[in-house]
């Protein structure tokens, strides 16, 4: 067949395609047409929902975090410039079961008022050992190589002195520069803490700039406040520990200070000791040791529907899935993640 004759041809086949579907239309009325689309709509959105059986409007759930043995709370004590006061407070925290978070000048070790080198094993054994610059430097204006060295040389020192991996800091006198915080990162270090109380209990977004909840004591005794003043700043870490008890939000209670400031002051540092002490619902905890739990957190690797969590890491993770479907009737489980394994909830 010729291609002329070929082209008549589909032209002719084509047309009485076209004059059987008008056929076929005039033949159905709207209404059938109507509900022959309904159907097929119809199966369509039940064959979806039946792969799917789950969507966010019949469930609305949260994933938080707990801290290890379902905690709801965490405590740091955290105390810098390693001077020999420190024998006796590490005594008292011993005694109550706490752990410390100490932040050394390597720098200054062994020179009048501070410990010395070889007792620091010994001293520091079960609490941490962080660093606070090898000479004690602000460092919002170092030099480049002044602060690689203040950081480096500090945590080579307390290393190789101590035994431990050190991978914090408390800048010394709070001072920072955010500008270097890559270069504290390449130094291997983890978190830092400043002196700027928030007074509250959250956790930073930015390890690296870790603004504690107070000063131990708030500023009394310790800024050559009148005695009234003193008296208010007292009630004020008071009342803050206590709002920290009652609080039924996860919370983290970060109390820093200087153990030189406790000469007459030991008996209070006894009874907060002693009251912050044997808590059920409170993970006591050094500062690496919180960071190395939200960092396995973060790890963490969850489902699209939130439905399947995997821990990749090498400790246990604690959390609590809350569905808020029905805001009146939020319904909560907890589940516990072992390292290397999988968990999931039920649809």
């Amino acid at each position: 067949m010729s291609q002329p004759h070929r082209n008549a041809h589909c032209r002719k086949r084509d047309g009485q395609y076209i004059k059987d579907f008008k056929r076929l239309i005039k033949r159905l009325n709207v209404k059938k047409i109507c509900l022959v689309l309904l159907i097929i709509f119809s199966f369509s959105k039940v064959k979806a929902q039946d792969s799917l059986k789950w969507s966010t409007k019949n469930r609305n759930l949260s994933i938080q975090l707990l801290f290890p043995d379902w905690k709801s709370k965490a405590l740091i004590l955290s105390f810098d410039d390693g001077r020999v006061e420190d024998r006796k407070l590490v005594a008292l925290l011993n005694e109550y079961n706490l752990k410390g978070t100490f932040h050394l000048n390597s720098g200054r070790l062994s020179t009048p008022g501070t410990v010395n080198h070889d007792e620091l094993k010994s001293l520091y054994g079960g609490h941490e050992l962080s660093l606070h610059g090898y000479n004690h430097q602000g460092m919002t204006h170092l030099s480049n190589i002044d602060y690689i060295y203040e950081i480096g040389e500090d945590r080579r020192t307390l290393e190789q002195i101590s035994g431990q991996l050190i991978r914090g800091l408390a800048y010394p006198f709070g001072s920072y520069n955010v500008d270097a915080i890559p270069t504290m990162r390449d130094l291997g270090i983890e978190y830092a803490r400043t002196v700027a109380d928030t007074y509250a209990f959250d956790v930073p977004k930015n390890f690296l700039v870790w603004h504690p909840s107070i000063h131990m004591f708030g500023k009394a005794g310790y800024m050559g406040n009148l005695p009234e003043d003193d008296k208010k700043e007292y009630e004020r870490f008071d009342a803050l520990t206590e709002s920290f008890f009652e609080t039924e939000n996860l919370a983290l209670y970060y109390v820093w200070g200087h153990s030189w400031e406790y000469t007459d002051k030991w008996d209070r540092v006894s009874r907060f000791f002693e009251k912050v002490s044997g808590k059920k619902n409170i993970f006591y905890t050094t500062h690496i040791d919180l960071v190395d739990y939200l960092n396995a957190y973060k790890r963490m690797i969850i489902s699209v529907d939130k439905t399947q969590f995997f821990n990749p890491n090498s400790t246990t993770l604690y959390i609590k899935v809350t569905d808020y479907t029905d805001l009146n009737n939020p319904k909560s489980q907890k589940i516990l993640i072992p390292a290397g394994s999988s968990a999931k909830i039920d649809r």
